[in-house]
């Protein structure tokens, strides 16, 4: 099943399924224990919970940004704990247009695990329909997930300067389009973007309802991306700490196209390096 995305009925029919992991994702920047206390008030039957920061991403330092990459062997032990095996077959998802459930997503596969999905809509539209949902926590038996590192799907700080004007190489911005024009920064030390990157607004690949758009949508959003990849060029994607710029791997994967990193420590960590160029404005 190449398509990342999946159906609540899809997950519905599948969900007491041995080898079924459910990840629920779901955390609010400026509210770190919202989401956990969302989880630990109703969520989907049998699902684990990973947050954001304390799981998904390594601690904060000088470089690397708000949401830096973890440390592989750590992440494989936390996964490990909440029972997800190289065998496992994940489904995430959040309440946040999937944007967590991507970071999920991409972790896994640099990872070396493959089977691992996300639920279209989220939570709020699970629990909207009537879908069963639960407060209870299941005892979770511990698994052994061993790392298998694709490096080639990450993009470090000193590739991406490389990238710059390459021509065999598109920079990807997946912020709203104010912040990659310079012309506000609601969260980081400083605004614009990277030289020479486009903007491609990851929300621009859910609809009005916050649903993943029907294939057209998606593939209209990403038009320019598409286009590069169709000449043979490279794609790196960022936004501002490596988290909003999954769905747009999400959205390219799901259309077929393969051939695309992501720099995981992103705007902020562009922007840690004080040599390091800014642009504003359109390129």
């Amino acid at each position: 099943m190449s398509n990342p995305l999946v159906s609540k009925k899809w997950l519905l029919a599948r969900m007491y399924e041995p080898h079924m992991v459910i990840a629920d994702c779901r955390f609010q920047l400026g509210a770190p224990e919202a989401g956990r206390a969302a989880y630990a008030e109703s969520h989907i039957p049998g699902a684990i919970y990973l947050d954001l920061e304390s799981d998904l991403s390594a601690p904060v330092a000088e470089h690397g940004g708000r949401h830096p990459l973890p440390d592989p062997e750590v992440l494989a032990k936390r996964l490990s704990q909440v029972g997800i095996s190289n065998d496992s077959v994940v489904v995430a998802y959040d309440d946040q247009g999937g944007m967590n459930a991507s970071r999920l997503w991409m972790l896994l596969r640099w990872l070396g695990h493959d089977q691992v999905y996300i639920m279209d809509e989220g939570f709020s539209a699970w629990q909207q329909d009537g879908y069963p949902v639960t407060a209870e926590q299941q005892v979770v038996i511990p698994s052994s997930f061993q790392p298998a590192l694709h490096d080639e799907l990450i993009a470090d700080v000193n590739y991406v300067r490389s990238a710059i004007g390459n021509p065999d190489v598109l920079l990807v911005d997946s912020r709203e389009s104010p912040r990659y024009l310079g012309q506000t920064e609601p969260i980081d030390a400083k605004a614009g973007h990277i030289p020479s990157a486009i903007n491609a607004f990851w929300k621009n690949n859910l609809d009005d309802t916050g649903k993943w758009a029907p294939e057209e949508q998606r593939r209209a959003g990403l038009s320019e991306v598409i286009n590069a990849l169709d000449a043979g060029l490279e794609v790196i994607v960022y936004c501002g700490s490596g988290v909003s710029a999954c769905p747009n791997i999400v959205a390219l994967h799901s259309l077929g196209y393969f051939n695309v990193r992501l720099y995981a420590g992103s705007w902020s960590d562009w922007i840690s390096y004080p040599d390091n160029p800014v642009a504003t404005g359109r390129e």
